[in-house]
């Protein structure tokens, strides 16, 4: 998942269609608020709270999902406090006076004396002058000093599963003996042909665990794989030679 924090009070998340599979749902049970989605929802609305820094006893959250062609889901979260609400009023209410200006007695019916080739054009401007006066409600006043969007990516499973590569049992146990620490929920060590395999899941609520369990694997491991095929593979056809605890035990040899 990708997030932008577009100003202090815009967030644009952007989910790909196999991140949400990962997590057991669809782009539609998202954008349909599914119940499924609920636990998801709640740690994007905490990520999302953090980014804007939202105070949820002044302020409101509002979000938007969008499915795109690709599958992908776009969510926009905009903090609003009380002083944004009354410029968005401000707003409303200054688009609404300029919307019924536009629709008086007087100019409808000049439309209507048009000829038929000048009546179109006519009609064109005004519903692209009613389009842009709609559009003003939603964009705020511009603040004078320009903000540069930041990116993030972050993991949307709560869990992370590895496939960890080793030449040799000895290269396994060195690397469970590093990564003890770790908040390591489920390991096996397998073992095909001649390479040992370890298969862990690791929780990913922590950014700086991660990339430190990921950097430890590519400094000990032949190769260290995230989600991939590969693990129900080896899974189904190597054979077991530690069922649980797997890092644990090799770091007590």
């Amino acid at each position: 998942m990708i997030i932008v924090k577009m100003n202090n009070s815009t967030v644009e998340c952007s989910i790909a269609a196999s991140e949400l599979r990962e997590i057991g749902l669809t782009p539609e049970s998202l954008i349909n608020e599914d119940s499924r989605s609920g636990s998801f929802m709640s740690q994007l609305n905490k990520e999302v709270g953090e980014q804007l820094g939202y105070d949820p006893e002044q302020e409101v959250l509002l979000m938007s999902k969008n499915m795109m062609s690709d599958g992908s889901v776009r969510i926009f979260a905009v903090k609003m406090s009380n002083e944004d609400i009354d410029r968005m009023a401000e707003r409303i209410r200054s688009s609404a006076r300029h919307m019924l200006s536009l629709v008086e007695e007087g100019g409808i019916e000049a439309i209507k004396a048009m000829s038929a080739e000048e009546k179109g054009e006519a009609l064109g401007n005004l519903f692209m002058n009613i389009t842009e006066q709609v559009n003003r409600i939603y964009t705020p006043e511009e603040s004078g000093e320009e903000e540069l969007p930041t990116a993030v990516a972050k993991s949307v499973a709560e869990v992370e599963h590895y496939t960890v590569e080793f030449r040799k049992l000895e290269e396994a146990i060195r690397f469970a003996k590093v990564t003890t620490g770790y908040p390591v929920v489920k390991s096996a060590l397998y073992k095909q042909d001649d390479r040992f395999y370890l298969i862990c899941s690791v929780k990913s609520d922590d950014d700086n665990i991660v990339y430190d369990f990921r950097k430890t694997g590519i400094e000990y491991a032949l190769s260290l794989l995230v989600n991939a095929p590969t693990q129900s593979h080896i899974q189904e056809t190597a054979d077991c030679i530690i069922e649980e605890d797997a890092i644990a035990r090799l770091a007590q040899l």
